[in-house]
C-alpha cells in the first residue's frame, strides 16, 4: 500500500489577505513558520519516516518541507519539481479573493482546472513509486487539490471541499492496488 501525505505550506501574508496566491514566491510568515513547527513536532512524535520528500520549489513550500525533514530527521534529499508549483492564477494573482472573482475569461490568462490537474498527473508519474512507497508532497492548496484528484482516479473532483487540503495537517492518501483509494486527515 502506497500512502501519499499532502502538506500545504505553512501561512504567508498573502494567506492573512485572502489574496490569490499562485506562482509569486510569496514567503511564509511568522506564524507560517510556527504551523509548521508543530506539525513537524507532531509528525515526529508519530516516529513516521518517509521514503521520499517532493516539494514546489517555491520558498514557501520548499522551507516548509525543510522544516519537517530537520525534525522528523529525514536522510534522504528533498526533491524541489517545478511541476508542485502552485496553479499560475495570471493576470488575477494579487487579487483580493472574494465569491464573486470571476476566474472565466482569457483576459485572465489563468491555468484552467483541467490544465493544473493534467499537470499533476504528468509531474506524478515522473516517479516510479514502490507499492509499499510512503512519500510527502509539500506544496500549495490549488496543486494539492489537483493531485488529490488525480490520486483518486478522478473519482474527487478538483471541486469537491469535503476532503480538505489544510495548512499545519496532512492529508493522507492510502493507495492499494485495485482498490478506492482512502483519504483521512492524519493529525
Amino acid at each position: 500500500m502506497a500512502v501519499f501525505y499532502l502538506v500545504r505550506h505553512g501561512q504567508t501574508d498573502w494567506n492573512v489577505e485572502h489574496k490569490l496566491q499562485g506562482q509569486k514566491d510569496i514567503p511564509m510568515n511568522d506564524e507560517g513558520k510556527r504551523q509548521m513547527n508543530e506539525l513537524a513536532d507532531k509528525l515526529a512524535e508519530t516516529g513516521l519516516t518517509f521514503d521520499l520528500i517532493i516539494s514546489s520549489p517555491l520558498d514557501r513550500a520548499k522551507t516548509s518541507a525543510e522544516i519537517i525533514a530537520e525534525k522528523i530527521k529525514y536522510e534522504g534529499g528533498i526533491i524541489c519539481d517545478p511541476g508542485f508549483l502552485e496553479r499560475d492564477f495570471g493576470e488575477l494573482e494579487g487579487t483580493k479573493w472574494t465569491p464573486n472573482l470571476k476566474f472565466e475569461g482569457p483576459h485572465n490568462r489563468l491555468e484552467s482546472v483541467s490544465e493544473v490537474c493534467d499537470r499533476a498527473k504528468k509531474t506524478l508519474e515522473k516517479y516510479t513509486f514502490p507499492e509499499d512507497a510512503r512519500v510527502m508532497i509539500v506544496s500549495h492548496g490549488a496543486m494539492l487539490t489537483a493531485v488529490r484528484t488525480v490520486l483518486s482516479d478522478g473519482k474527487v473532483s478538483y471541486e469537491d471541499r469535503s476532503i480538505p487540503i489544510i495548512q499545519g495537517n496532512v492529508l493522507c492518501c492510502e493507495k492499494i492496488h485495485g482498490k478506492e483509494p482512502r483519504f483521512y486527515v492524519l493529525l
